[in-house]
């Protein structure tokens, strides 16, 4: 519930038998939307481009051309390339929501130099826990400008959801800034407890954290997300006559046994 932080339902399987827990694999006891940090692909493009907007780098006006490629070469000459699925043609911010356009993010993410990139991604939780009340839950990884795998194609890559680790409980907390008009909210599984005769000893108030994208930048790509629910990748997420926001991911698994994805 975004405008509360009170997470409704959680699901990770395979999952325990709570009856006969003690006889449960390891793989049924994995908590994965707390402990499990992944590459989240397109979805994470939503804050990508919320970044992009709120430091006035780009406009919801300006065009980038998507021919299928984005490709440079960096001063040390490393030669970047990014494909996308299609040749979308001259898109905007909402086009490039709506198609999931590799081409058009990367080029935007070449408009905002890298620290303040990487402090809007900080300021969406990323790189830290959500303080959930779970325990080992994992920060995630955000790469730094002095990481040894950092390269010229980092910037980009990241903007499009790759080259960075997070967890489902810091996606959906990053979300809520969108839902609730720029301010993230404090997740939480307790609404309220009571004692053995059932009067109410705690009950969750919504703790709104730091605004950290303007309310018209919320506004905007929350109506993005619905324009790809209605006309775009998202389509088969559409309600009919109910108004849903949405955006389509294909992330690249880790083979975590012999390397690559």
């Amino acid at each position: 519930e975004a405008k509360t932080g009170e997470i409704l339902t959680y699901l990770s399987l395979p999952s325990a038998d709570r009856n006969a827990y003690g006889t449960a694999s390891t793989e049924q006891k994995v908590d994965r939307p707390a402990v499990n940090a992944y590459e989240p692909g397109s979805v994470f493009k939503i804050f990508s481009v919320a970044s992009f907007l709120d430091s006035g780098i780009i406009t919801p006006d300006t065009i980038f051309l998507c021919d299928g490629l984005y490709e440079k070469r960096s001063s040390s000459g490393e030669r970047i390339r990014i494909t996308c699925l299609e040749h979308h043609g001259w898109v905007n911010a909402r086009d490039a929501l709506k198609y999931s356009c590799n081409d058009a993010i990367a080029q935007m993410s070449d408009l905002i130099d890298t620290d303040s990139f990487l402090a809007r991604v900080h300021s969406f939780g990323f790189g830290e826990r959500t303080g959930v009340e779970l325990p080992g839950e994992t920060r995630g990884i955000v790469k730094s400008r002095d990481d040894k795998y950092w390269s010229g194609r980092t910037k980009a890559t990241m903007s499009i959801g790759q080259e960075i680790s997070v967890s489902a409980l810091q996606m959906v907390q990053a979300a809520s800034a969108i839902a609730d008009g720029g301010t993230p909210v404090q997740l939480t599984f307790i609404q309220r407890i009571t004692d053995k005769d059932g009067n109410v000893e705690y009950t969750h108030e919504p703790q709104f954290k730091q605004r950290i994208i303007k309310a018209s930048t919320a506004k905007y790509v929350l109506s993005c997300m619905e324009t790809t629910a209605q006309s775009g990748t998202g389509r088969r997420a559409a309600l009919g006559d109910i108004s849903i926001g949405v955006k389509t991911g294909t992330a690249q698994m880790a083979d975590k046994e012999h390397g690559g994805y």
